[in-house]
């Protein structure tokens, strides 16, 4: 039986929800998570199992005599997970971040990939050529 090929599952609820592309090709899928202004020391990825978690962090750079007026920008934590997909190669994925966006490169498993199988030429099973 086969499936189409669905590397993410619906992700899992958060407690923000934050912008992200999933592109997907024939050598695996690229997740580019935008976190604006989050220093890379405060972000987290890890995996577990088939499950692939981001934590970031953004700390307020009021000072404690301010006052906000306005706050149109989020700070605190923020915390986003993903399925990954069997074909998906967990081990070997790989994460950038630049200009305030994350980039997760994870490539499909050797296993899901096509390969070419070679088809065996055995003895004949009648020898044409006998006589009797």
């Amino acid at each position: 039986m086969f499936h189409s090929y669905d590397p993410f599952r619906q992700p899992a609820a958060s407690n923000r929800g934050l912008n992200y592309d999933v592109i997907t090709a024939e050598d695996g899928v690229t997740l580019n998570i935008d976190i604006p202004g989050i220093d890379p020391a405060d972000v987290d990825l890890t995996v577990d199992g088939r499950s692939l978690k981001l934590t970031a962090s953004r700390s307020s750079n009021v000072p404690e005599n301010a006052k906000v007026v306005t706050r149109g920008r989020r700070n605190g934590e923020v915390v986003q997970s993903f399925q990954l997909g069997e074909q998906l190669d967990a081990e070997n994925l790989s994460a950038d971040y630049s200009f305030g966006v994350l980039t997760v490169t994870i490539p499909v498993a050797e296993s899901a990939k096509p390969r070419k199988v070679e088809v065996a030429v055995g003895a004949p099973a009648i020898d044409a050529t006998a006589t009797a």
